[in-house]
C-alpha cells in the first residue's frame, strides 16, 4: 500500500458529538479515513478481501508478503472496522474496540512490531462505586475496597460448574473445543440459567444478585436469558480462571497512540495491496472454476483467484452468493449472534475524580466509569436499545440515575447496533449457538475463504481474535493458491 503512516485526520460518515442545546454535529475526525487506490476493474488479483478491519488488515499484509496480489474492498469510508479513535476537544476517544492485554498474544505482538505503548483507563480501578439498585429506585454509594472481595467470590461461585473453577470445560481457551463432549452439555445453558442455578447464595445479600446482573449483562451486552453461558467459560479461562485477571485484560489497558494508529501502521506495511473505500458489494460470483467476481454496490465488477469475507456475523446475510454457500452455513449467517447494546462517551463541566457505577437490567446504563484522571470523561455501557445515545436528554436522565450532580458538556459515540455495516458490537453467541454454529462459520468454502472476530478461537469479539482470524486463515489461501498452482503446471 502506497501510503505514508502520518498524522493527518479527515472527517468519518461514522459517529456523532452531541452538544446539547447546541445540537447534534454527525462524522468524527480520524485518522482512519485513509486515500483510496486507484484500481483498474480488469485486473485480476491473487486475493479480494472484502472488509479493512483488523481481520482484513492481517491478511492483506500477510498475504502481500508472500508476493500475492491483493485488493481490500471496504464499505466505509475508513479503515479499521469496529474500531476507530476520534481526535475532538484535544482527546483521543475509542469508538468502538478499545482494550489490549499483553496476555492476548496476536495483538501484544502487533504492538510490539510498531513501537506502541498502553495506558490505563483510570476509573475501572476507582474506589467509589455508585450502584443503583431495586430497579432504578435506590442509589448505593459504596467502596470498591469493600466490595471487590464479594464479588471475586460470587464470581468464583458463578463459574465453577464443574468444581475446578470450569477448567474441565475450557482446558485450553484458545481451543473452544478442546474437551468437546463437555462443552456439548453446558452449550445450551444461558447465562441466567447459570445465575439462577446459584441464585441461593444470594438469599442474604440481594444487591450482590444485582452486581452479579450488572456485571454479567456487560459482558455479553444481552438479556442474560438470551447468552450463551459458554462464551462466560471462555472469556472465564482467558482470565485465568479469576475474576481480577480477566478484569485487566478485558477494560483496564489501551494503545497509548489509539486502535487507529495500529491500523494504519498495519496497512502502511502492507506491499502491492490496493484499497478502495466507501464501497459496498451486493453480490459474490464463483460460478467459474478460475476465479470470483465481486459486484459492488455501484456495479462494478472485481475478479480474484481467491476471495476472504471478513464482514461482521450479523452482516453476512446482506451479501447474495452465486452459487449459494451450503445449506448449513446459510442457516447460521441467517441465524446471526447477540447484536450486543451501545458504547458512548460524555464530557462533564466538573471532574468528580475516578468514579465507576453498575445497574443491572433493564437500566439502559449497565456500566460507566471515569476514562481521565481528572474525572471528566466518562465512558457509558448499555444493554441492547434500551438507550438511545444520540438522545442527549435520555443519556442524561439515565446517567444522572448514578451520579445525581453531574452536567454534561456533550456525548460522542457511534451507534453500533444501528451500523448497516456491523449489525451490532462485539460477538457473543447465544445458547446452543457454540456447537451448532461456530465451526460451521470456521468453515471455508474455496476458493471463498471466511474469517472474522466473530469467529475467532480465542479472544472473540476483541481486536486480538480478529487478528487470530486474518493470520490463520491466510494459511488456508497459500495452501489452496500453491495447489491451485500446481495442478495448473
Amino acid at each position: 500500500m502506497e501510503t505514508r503512516l502520518n498524522k493527518l485526520t479527515s472527517r468519518t460518515q461514522d459517529g456523532f458529538v452531541h452538544h446539547g442545546n447546541n445540537g447534534l454535529e454527525n462524522g468524527l475526525i480520524t485518522s482512519a479515513v485513509t486515500p483510496s487506490s486507484l484500481v483498474t476493474v480488469n485486473t485480476n488479483f491473487d486475493v479480494i478481501i472484502i472488509g479493512a478491519g483488523f481481520t482484513g488488515l492481517m491478511a492483506a499484509r500477510e498475504l502481500s508478503r508472500r508476493n500475492r496480489k491483493v485488493l481490500i474492498i471496504e464499505a466505509r469510508d475508513r479503515i479499521g472496522g469496529r474500531t476507530f479513535t476520534s481526535e475532538f476537544d484535544n482527546q483521543k476517544y475509542e469508538m468502538g474496540g478499545t482494550w489490549v492485554h499483553w496476555s492476548q498474544p496476536h495483538v501484544w505482538t502487533e504492538i510490539t512490531r510498531y513501537g506502541l505503548s498502553i495506558v490505563e483507563t483510570q476509573g475501572v480501578t476507582a474506589d467509589r462505586l455508585s450502584l443503583l439498585l431495586d430497579n432504578g429506585s435506590r442509589l448505593k454509594i459504596t467502596s470498591m475496597t469493600n466490595l471487590l472481595p464479594q464479588l471475586c467470590e460470587s464470581m468464583n461461585n458463578y463459574s465453577n460448574i464443574d468444581g475446578v473453577q470450569g477448567r474441565t470445560v475450557m482446558p485450553l481457551p484458545h481451543e473452544p473445543f478442546g474437551a468437546n463432549e463437555v462443552i456439548q452439555t453446558y452449550d445450551k445453558m444461558s447465562m441466567q440459567d447459570r445465575l439462577d442455578q446459584i441464585s441461593t447464595i444470594f438469599n442474604n445479600n440481594k444487591d450482590m444478585y444485582e452486581i452479579m446482573d450488572a456485571y454479567l449483562s456487560m459482558n455479553s451486552q444481552c438479556k442474560l436469558s438470551e447468552s450463551g453461558f459458554i462464551d462466560h467459560l471462555r472469556w472465564w479461562a482467558l482470565g485465568d480462571y479469576e475474576t481480577c485477571r480477566l478484569f485487566d485484560k478485558t477494560s483496564r489497558y489501551k494503545i497509548t497512540e489509539g486502535i487507529s494508529t495500529l491500523a494504519k501502521a498495519m496497512l502502511n506495511d502492507c506491499h502491492n495491496v490496493q484499497l478502495l473505500l466507501s464501497t459496498p458489494i451486493i453480490s459474490i460470483n464463483r460460478t467459474n472454476d478460475n476465479n470470483v467476481t465481486i459486484c459492488t454496490q455501484n456495479g462494478q465488477l472485481f475478479t480474484g483467484r481467491t476471495t476472504i469475507i471478513t464482514i461482521p456475523l450479523n452482516t453476512l446475510h446482506n451479501i447474495e452468493f452465486f452459487p449459494p454457500l451450503k445449506l448449513e452455513k446459510q442457516r447460521v449467517i441467517n441465524e446471526q449472534q447477540c447484536r450486543g447494546g451501545s458504547k458512548f462517551a460524555v464530557k462533564l463541566e466538573e471532574p468528580i475524580g475516578n468514579w465507576c457505577g453498575y445497574a443491572p437490567y433493564p437500566n439502559p446504563i449497565t456500566m460507566a466509569f471515569t476514562d481521565d484522571k481528572e474525572g471528566t470523561i466518562i465512558i457509558g455501557f448499555g444493554m441492547e436499545d434500551l438507550l438511545d445515545i444520540r438522545d442527549f436528554d435520555a443519556v442524561k436522565l439515565a446517567l444522572n440515575k448514578l451520579l445525581p450532580d453531574i452536567k454534561i458538556k456533550y456525548i460522542i459515540g457511534h451507534d453500533w447496533r444501528s451500523d448497516p455495516y456491523t449489525g451490532g458490537t462485539w460477538g457473543w453467541y447465544r445458547p446452543g449457538q457454540i456447537t451448532s454454529n461456530l465451526l460451521t462459520l470456521q468453515e471455508h468454502e474455496p476458493p471463498l475463504f471466511f474469517a472474522s472476530s466473530d469467529t475467532a478461537n480465542g479472544w472473540r469479539g476483541f481486536i486480538d481474535g480478529a487478528l487470530e482470524s486474518g493470520l490463520t486463515v491466510v494459511r488456508h489461501v497459500e495452501q489452496y493458491l500453491n495447489k491451485e498452482s500446481t495442478i495448473n503446471i
